[in-house]
């Protein structure tokens, strides 16, 4: 027993022995050789003052390390050029490190590291990439590093970089949308970012810090490093970006496969310009490599501006938004925009649209949250005066100025599906709308085929409902100008109040008909009621309309009527009521008017003084005052396919008016007095060289597009 005691003893010994002389040897060689082994196997100058090697544990430190290559212009090898104070590896896999050339390791740990790393240009033929350095740990303090391309241009400069980062891990080259690296923990400080992802752009930032979880980066900017005119002919379909932002702070930063995850996200006075030119492909948008995850996103006193050919398309001043989700993913399976997002709120100040040809449009203050919007101080400002307006139009065109105080839709609700969207919004109330409309008859008539609005909201091609729309407190002055050198005729609504619910596009709803009422003061004296209602459904197009107007001074109508007829009109409108039924062909229905002392006076053309003869000779056929009973008149008139509803609607007031102030034979009757006229040698006072299409008679060419 003692024997086989003191053999088992004598191996274990000769053993230990062995272990400890291999050790000492192994150590010794290290020491003594592993230069010369580096020297010959590397392709680096390695040279260093102190070096430590434990080769049990597997660490090992070294002070004083200077390291440049062998061949400086090999752009198939990574290049190393600098010195480390001192550093120290923790666990290194010493048969890695030796045979393997790998530096694989639990921690990697540089004191002061001032280093040049030239990147090897990318090797053709898949193969796959073999990384020089596997460490689980990373730290950096206090260092310098300059990355350089494969050509010894920029790619990566960083200052003063502390760096801590816990369970590094690296993905393969060639596996898709994945994350070339994931940590655990990281912490970060450092000054003169400057990171140049391509020819195109340069990426900085003054300081980088990491401070309890939270990474805040200074002066950030993503700076192109060419002109738009060279770039668009470079890149002729794609954008330009100019982007910085003061502040950009984040925390809790997750990378796990292909996914990024940031909170805490915030930017403050972020400034963003896009520059892109009318060739610019709309269709193939680059996706999303990754899906980027954002919670609780903030963007503080910001600016954008959006540039198409030189012009300015777009500005908005004072951006101030909170998103609680962003999360961008280009194969989304919910939605077919490439981005989700949950509650948002977003504000913006002076903002600036080019809004085509002839149109800008200005909005003070706007803010938005997922289901409404309020906008204020909006601006739909024309680009050119009546005058240039109407010398760059062919056909007859109105010019609009419109402002409106406010705008407030809520209960908004969006959502895309098989790249179509679908709309549908609770209320809309616009509030205090000043709008000036103006048409000049000197172009052509438009002769196109002019669609009704059942036929309008109809031709939307997506499902758009809007439930409840109000106009208040607005005022309406549509102007109409012939050539003739007068003064333009003057329509004006003031204090309209509009209500119009169930405005539909006829796409899946089960109710289509759209109700609407309008109070208003007409010509600023006279309420006004109408009442109208059509069918989006209904492809004849049929609507009802109905209207009243009380207590209308006819001395108030001059401002349009005169610059037309060269008339005036006299007398009291007590009430005017009509109710009218119609389709895209017809309107039809029931007119009634009580007047009193309603007369005419011709004006001479140029002097504007009344031809009393012609006045009296025209005053014949009017009835200047009402019959004592209610009496009403049938009106039917076709429509004309090139005129808009409104001329429809006009051309069923317009009968109705002559059949009552002229009377039921209003053609055998004016047929008479034109006979008269031609007896005593009158002709009223109008330009008898202008196209009979451009003079029709007072009122007449109201609604006339």
């Amino acid at each position: 027993m003692k024997r086989a005691l003191r053999i088992l003893f004598s191996v274990i010994f000769g053993f230990a022995v062995l272990l400890v002389s291999a050790n000492l040897y192994f150590h010794y060689w290290l020491q003594h050789h592993l230069p010369q082994y580096i020297e010959n196997k590397s392709p680096y100058h390695v040279h260093y003052q102190d070096l430590n090697i434990e080769f049990v544990s597997g660490n090992i430190s070294a002070s004083k390390v200077k390291i440049t290559p062998k061949i400086t212009d090999n752009q198939n090898v990574l290049q190393l050029n600098g010195t480390v104070d001192s550093l120290f590896i923790s666990n290194l896999g010493i048969y890695d490190a030796i045979l393997n050339k790998k530096i694989n390791a639990k921690y990697l740990k540089l004191f002061r590291p001032n280093l040049q790393i030239v990147l090897p240009e990318n090797q053709q033929g898949g193969k796959k990439n073999k990384r020089p350095l596997i460490s689980k740990n990373l730290m950096i303090e206090n260092g310098n590093i300059e990355i350089l391309k494969f050509d010894k241009s920029k790619f990566l400069s960083i200052e003063n970089l502390s760096l801590n980062v816990e369970n590094l891990k690296l993905t393969e080259k060639n596996v898709t949308r994945k994350l070339p690296i994931v940590f655990d923990q990281y912490s970060i400080k450092s000054k003169a970012f400057h990171f140049y992802p391509d020819e195109v752009y340069h990426i900085s930032a003054t300081e980088i810090n990491t401070e309890n979880g939270q990474m805040s980066g200074t002066d950030f900017s993503m700076k192109p490093l060419m002109n738009f005119s060279e770039f668009s002919r470079k890149f002729p379909r794609k954008s330009l970006l100019d982007i910085s932002s003061q502040k950009m702070n984040f925390k809790d930063i997750v990378l796990k496969k292909n996914k990024i995850s940031l909170s805490e996200v915030r930017f403050s006075e972020p400034h963003l310009t896009v520059y892109s030119s009318e060739n610019q492909n709309k269709n193939k948008n680059k996706p999303f490599t990754y899906i980027v995850e954002l919670q609780n996103v903030f963007f503080d006193n910001g600016k954008a501006k959006i540039f198409k050919n030189g012009q300015k398309k777009f500005s908005v001043d004072n951006i101030n938004a909170h998103f609680e989700q962003l999360v961008l993913d280009e194969k989304n399976p919910k939605n077919e925009l490439p981005f989700q997002y949950k509650n948002y709120q977003i504000s913006g100040r002076n903002i600036f649209l080019d809004a085509g040809k002839f149109y800008q449009l200005f909005i003070n203050n706007a803010d938005f949250q997922k289901n409404s919007m309020d906008l204020r101080g909006l601006h739909l400002q024309p680009k050119f005066t009546k005058t240039q307006f109407t010398s760059k139009i062919s056909t007859e065109k109105d010019w609009y100025n419109v402002k409106i105080a406010q705008t407030r839709i809520t209960d908004f609700h969006w959502k895309l599906k098989d790249s179509q969207p679908k709309i549908n919004v609770g209320n809309v109330l616009i509030n205090n709308l000043q709008a000036q409309i103006y048409r000049s008859k000197s172009p052509k008539d438009d002769l196109t085929r002019k669609k009704l609005y059942s036929e309008l909201l109809r031709s939307i091609k997506f499902p758009l409902l809007v439930k409840n729309l109000n106009i208040r407190n607005s005022n309406l002055i549509y102007e109409e100008d012939l050539p003739n050198g007068n003064k333009p005729g003057k329509l004006m609504f003031s204090q309209f109040n509009l209500n119009a619910q169930n405005l539909n596009s006829n796409k899946g709803f089960k109710n289509t008909v759209v109700p609407i009422k309008i109070h208003t003061q007409f010509m600023n004296v006279a309420p006004m009621k109408v009442n109208w209602s059509f069918d989006t459904a209904n492809l004849q197009d049929d609507f009802s309309i109905s209207g009243q107007i009380n207590d209308l001074p006819a001395e108030s109508i001059n401002a349009f009527v005169t610059p037309y007829s060269h008339k005036k009109v006299e007398g009291n409108i007590h009430e005017l009521r009509f109710n009218f039924k119609g389709n895209r062909n017809e309107i039809s229905g029931n007119y009634m008017m009580k007047h009193e002392n309603v007369k005419v006076k011709v004006l001479d053309e140029k002097t504007k003084k009344e031809k009393k003869v012609l006045s009296a000779v025209t005053n014949l056929i009017v009835r200047t005052n009402s019959k004592s009973e209610t009496e009403n008149v049938v009106v039917h008139t076709t429509r004309n396919p090139t005129k808009s509803f409104f001329n429809l609607l006009w051309k069923g007031v317009e009968e109705g008016l002559k059949k009552t102030l002229v009377g039921k034979n209003v053609e055998k009757i004016e047929k008479t007095v034109k006979q008269v006229k031609q007896k005593l040698g009158l002709q009223d006072s109008v330009n008898q060289k202008e196209k009979p299409k451009k003079e029709k008679g007072f009122l007449k060419k109201l609604f006339k597009k």
